[in-house]
């Protein structure tokens, strides 16, 4: 594992929201399996994907998400379907702004 990636792993574990330029989450996506390809219509993709615990743990789960061209954001969540009820949320207000 990358002095990055797991650097990245420690600060996803302790709750961090993880703010990170379009490079940087390219370098370490390697690490994070995607599970789901959530397209927005306005806000690029949410990616569901599958985030690695410190030690060699089983994995946990986290959303990561593109709020502007060439910036990601990656969200910790426990269990999966904390993670897709974000995603819905997320999904609802999209659709409130395209009903103006």
């Amino acid at each position: 594992m990358s002095d990055r990636l797991a650097t990245l792993v420690e600060q996803l574990a302790g709750g961090a929201i993880v703010p990170l330029a379009e490079a940087e989450w390219i370098a370490v996506a390697g690490g994070f399996p995607t599970r789901d390809i959530v397209p927005t219509g306005l806000a690029g993709e949410i990616l569901l994907v599958r985030r690695p615990l410190p030690g060699g743990k089983k994995q946990a789960w986290a959303l990561v998400e593109q709020p502007e061209t060439g910036k990601r954001v990656i969200r910790p969540f426990a269990r999966q379907d904390e993670a897709r009820a974000l995603i819905a949320e997320r999904l609802a207000a999209y659709e409130r702004m395209w009903d103006g």
